[in-house]
């Protein structure tokens, strides 16, 4: 499987340090309230610099402790994964996909995790980072899948980070799946700098 493909306009350095600031604000409002967070990640540098930021702020608001959180890359064994995933003591599951990668590729990554999720038994909170959302087309191709439907719909809880940049927030949600049909409830939200939006901007995907 190959996710080299770079789709972004900054440069390495500049991808990194967004990460680090996206990744902040996901630890402290994202992942608030959850004692333990399962992460599916792919194994490239930007998907792991937004995993090392957002565990080191979880950690920093949620207390240093043991077994606070675990990392899991997404590969073509990930079938067995999931199956950690579902039998671990995790409050929630985070998938934060997107960084070097096409939109479309990554919405059949999403589609492929949450159909081992699914089977692998996995009943537990979902949180869903704001490049899957959009990959996703704000969930509508996973929710033409009837069984991938309903087993969203049974889950205790569904939250995305989405983002105005015009507002300059991102904003926190909690998502409700009712017989197909999305409804969000943002929570919380917070305010971003000039120069985050301004990375933000940059870091947009075109269009395929």
């Amino acid at each position: 499987m190959s996710i080299s493909n770079k789709c972004s306009m900054l440069s390495l350095p500049e991808d990194i340090y967004l990460r680090s600031l996206t990744g902040r604000l996901i630890g402290e409002h994202l992942f608030d309230g959850y004692r333990k967070i399962a992460i599916i990640t792919f194994p490239d540098r930007i998907c792991s610099a937004l995993v090392a930021a957002t565990l080191s702020s979880y950690t920093y608001y949620t207390g240093y402790s043991d077994n606070i959180g675990a990392v899991f890359t997404y590969d073509d064994n990930f079938g067995e994964t999931a199956k950690k995933v579902a039998t671990g003591s995790f409050d929630a599951v985070f998938i934060a996909y997107g960084g070097e990668q096409k939109l479309s590729t990554v919405n059949e990554a999403f589609k492929m995790t949450l159909k081992a999720l699914m089977n692998g038994g996995y009943k537990r909170g979902m949180v869903i980072h704001v490049r899957v959302w959009l990959a996703s087309k704000q969930l509508s191709t996973v929710l033409q899948d009837e069984l991938l439907s309903g087993w969203l719909e049974s889950l205790p809880e569904i939250r995305v980070l989405t983002a105005d940049l015009d507002l300059k927030k991102f904003i926190f949600n909690k998502v409700k799946i009712n017989k197909g049909k999305l409804t969000m409830t943002p929570y919380r939200e917070a305010l971003l700098t000039d120069e985050h939006v301004e990375l933000l901007r940059k870091s947009i995907p075109p269009p395929e």
